[in-house]
């Protein structure tokens, strides 16, 4: 007499399947939206960051360390989108 031993997954799908299933969805199936607001945030940094590069060259001759701090800040405020 012979035996089978079988494990009892033949039919089944893994387990995490669904799991990278919904996680690719979520990675390709982006709002319609969502690169609009991305657009659009980035594009209020760099005009944010602009002005106060404006207001660094205004200070520069009289306060050049001033300047050099906002010129750094406005480098960071553009270079950090939400």
């Amino acid at each position: 007499m012979s035996a089978s031993i079988t494990s009892g997954t033949y039919g089944h799908q893994p387990v995490f399947t669904g799991a990278i299933r919904q996680l690719v969805g979520a990675l390709f199936s982006s709002r319609p939206g969502s690169a609009t607001r991305f657009a659009n945030s980035v594009r209020v940094r760099m005009r944010e960051a602009n002005d106060v590069r404006e207001l660094a060259r205004s200070v520069e001759m009289h306060s050049p360390g001033f300047a050099a701090d906002l010129y750094a800040a406005a480098s960071r405020h553009e270079g950090n989108p939400d």
